[in-house]
């Protein structure tokens, strides 16, 4: 038996997976990381006294010891036992990435898909390299299928975790500018994003694809096992029926059906998003009735595009993270709701790279041409730009010394920015 057969053996009849000394990992297989400024090596016999059942290390000095598997790379193994896991489980999974929307999509896909299956879904943001062997260890074999978000700022991640997860379906929500710093350009990014279709390609697997977005449908050239679906038509197609400010929408099967959802969903960009969620579903034959349930109990959390309605104002708080493309689409659909007294706060977008100062101009020159009646800018990023009539704060704690002295009030209220900016400090002042 080898290695990685043994842990998974004891990782079966563990408690799950630890990779913090801190928490309370009684009965757990503790895995040892390491990180720029810890080591996990050195607390593996605390972990063990405190009551772990087993821990992985890469430590040679801890060989020999009861219940210590000491490996070559601890994050590797990691790896390697969650695609063991994986084989072992043998469910359908479903991998969602893309620039904008893949957790708002993931949540919908998963409480779609709950009324039908058991299911797992990725916690939060674990989608990168630790944050998917997670999830995926965090299934059992209770679990019918597992929906995995995955993540990535450099080419080269999706494979990774493509071929950690293997994944049988899959979808990209869009591809937009982001992160590139670590991309380089948005072929770049389009590139990254590719490894998950070049997979499921490779692996004869499905794809879920919105053929109104002609970057997708580029890139998905050559792939014939695949689902579509659109506004006009598809596999399932829907429409915006208002967005004032939730979304109520219609969405059609292919056979002629006809049905409709009222969300509690800003922005019509989550309309792709719904679609997905509604397309997979179908797929999986979970009930029309059932699907339209799902959606309609979804409720934002986190800061994304949810609405709230203080004692003075109303907020549309969406500010988990921010690039060109969210923003620009944010700003569209702020600007075409119907309400009075808008404004629009905005922190700076992160990872930019080199074209941090063009991208910010580009998207105070589409502001300028919106028509908003005030516009609030935060962050340096703004500092070296034309900021037309906006007014530029340093940081949060500048504007909200400004708001103690002249109350926000009666505003409808845009939240926009990266998730470093903690734009939420705003609202207990709005």
């Amino acid at each position: 038996m080898s290695q990685i057969a043994d842990i998974h053996k004891a990782f079966l009849s563990s408690k799950g997976v630890s990779t913090d000394s801190r928490n309370n990992n009684q009965g757990v297989i503790f895995f040892a990381l390491k990180g720029a400024n810890f080591d996990g090596n050195k607390y593996v016999k605390d972990v063990l006294s405190n009551g772990a059942a087993f821990a992985v290390a890469d430590d040679y000095s801890l060989k020999g010891i009861e219940n210590i598997f000491v490996v070559d790379d601890v994050l590797t193994c990691l790896q390697e036992l969650a695609l063991h896991h994986r084989r072992y489980l043998n469910i359908p999974i479903i991998a969602i990435t893309g620039t904008n929307g893949k957790t708002t999509t993931k949540e919908l896909v998963a409480a779609v898909m709950s009324r039908k299956f058991n299911i797992m879904a990725t916690q939060g943001n674990f989608n990168n390299h630790i944050g998917v062997p997670l999830t995926l260890l965090s299934m059992n074999k209770t679990v019918e299928l597992g929906i995995v978000e995955m993540g990535a700022n450099h080419v080269g991640e999706i494979e990774l975790l493509c071929k950690i997860a293997e994944p049988n379906f899959g979808i990209i929500t869009n591809v937009g500018k982001a992160h590139l710093e670590g991309f380089g350009s948005f072929e770049g990014v389009k590139t990254a994003k590719g490894e998950l279709y070049q997979h499921i390609k490779n692996n004869n697997g499905k794809l879920f694809i919105n053929h109104d977005n002609e970057h997708l449908m580029g890139m998905a050239s050559g792939i014939e096992n695949r689902i579509e679906f659109g506004v006009e038509s598809g596999f399932i197609s829907g429409q915006t029926t208002k967005n004032d400010p939730f979304i109520a929408m219609s969405w059609q099967t292919e056979d002629g059906l006809s049905y409709h959802i009222q969300t509690k969903l800003i922005g019509s960009y989550n309309l792709e998003n719904i679609l997905s969620a509604i397309c997979i579903g179908h797929t999986f034959n979970v009930k029309p009735e059932d699907i339209n349930a799902a959606i309609e109990d979804y409720t934002p959390t986190n800061n994304r595009s949810q609405f709230i309605q203080t004692a003075h104002n109303k907020i549309i708080m969406d500010a988990y993270n921010a690039n060109p493309s969210s923003m620009q689409v944010a700003l569209n659909n702020f600007s075409e709701m119907d309400a009075t007294n808008k404004l629009v706060i905005l922190g700076g977008m992160k990872e930019m790279g080199d074209d941090c100062i063009t991208e910010h101009q580009k998207l105070l020159d589409t502001i300028n041409k919106l028509t908003f009646e005030k516009v609030i800018l935060i962050g340096t990023e703004f500092k070296a730009i034309n900021t037309y009539n906006a007014i530029f704060y340093e940081d949060n704690e500048s504007l909200i010394k400004d708001i103690q002295l002249k109350p926000i009030q009666n505003k409808s209220i845009l939240i926009k920015g990266s998730r470093s900016n903690k734009l939420e400090e705003l609202l207990p002042h709005l």
